[in-house]
């Protein structure tokens, strides 16, 4: 795993960087940290010396590209990625000795090269494997039928439910009755057939739970059923939006719910839209 730090001062710029991380870099990328101005990235490179650095130009106070000289002075290892909604800076940015740049907003097709140039640089051979050896297998043990000791590991088991709570209980419901899940880290609501419930997981951590069903994360803060979904509708500069049926005390109706622009080709693809 690469150690990544993202730094930018606007919340949603960082926002939706770590969601198209997470969501499609997730096997390579871990993210360690992030800051919203100078001062406290250079504490926290100093701190961690991240392998690598997403980094805004456009920031108040010290620029992306004055911040950059510095980074070079503290944690001369550290490879660069500059993010920025102007293009004409890409020539400074290799001046710099940056690994690549990205153009605001980020399209995932030119994340995923950048990322590319990334593992190249750091890992030519390729990421490295761990061995398992006796010293890394779980300690936990349990007697065989013949009270020897043998190492035990949990079964690889999916069950088709997901936990959730209504204020009083854990309920355990089906993946196939939740519409859409949405809220901030720490209390996500979780919208069903028959109401609503609370979970005190990420939606970072729902998504991994979540992987390889028909509940996909469409936007950094949206999990939405496909198999939900009753309309796409076409929205300005490539946006789309879906519409699932909610139910209301005035009947049903239907919910928009914004799709990542990054993730627009994919979803039309699951969809089996041309």
């Amino acid at each position: 795993m690469i150690r990544t730090i993202l730094i930018d001062d606007e919340a949603p710029a960082r926002d939706e960087l770590r969601y198209l991380l997470t969501t499609n870099h997730s096997t390579t990328i871990d993210i360690i940290g992030e800051a919203d101005n100078a001062t406290s990235a250079i504490s926290l490179i100093t701190h961690e010396k991240p392998q690598l650095i997403f980094l805004d130009i456009h920031m108040r106070g010290l620029s992306g590209l004055e911040l950059a000289e510095v980074i070079h002075d503290i944690s001369p290892d550290s490879r660069i990625i500059f993010a920025t909604a102007y293009d004409e800076y890409a020539l400074k940015a290799f001046e710099l000795q940056a690994l690549d740049y990205v153009v605001k907003p980020i399209e995932e097709d030119r994340l995923a090269k950048a990322i590319q140039h990334v593992m190249k640089a750091l890992y030519p051979q390729g990421l490295p494997t761990t061995e398992t050896t006796d010293e890394t297998l779980p300690q936990t043990s349990h007697k065989s039928a013949n009270n020897s000791t043998a190492p035990y590991s949990t079964p690889a088991v999916r069950t088709n439910k997901l936990a959730v709570d209504d204020g009083a209980h854990i309920l355990l419901i089906d993946l196939d009755s939740i519409a859409y899940i949405t809220g901030e880290s720490g209390r996500l609501e979780v919208h069903t057939d028959a109401g609503k419930y609370g979970s005190n997981k990420t939606l970072t951590e729902l998504q991994e739970r979540l992987r390889g069903t028909s509940l996909y994360r469409v936007h950094r803060s949206y999990i939405v059923n496909l198999n939900k979904v009753r309309e796409v509708v076409p929205w300005f500069k490539g946006t789309y939006w879906l519409r699932l049926p909610k139910q209301t005390a005035k009947g049903q109706e239907l919910l928009d719910i914004p799709v990542s622009k990054a993730q627009v080709k994919l979803i039309k693809e699951l969809l089996g839209i041309n």
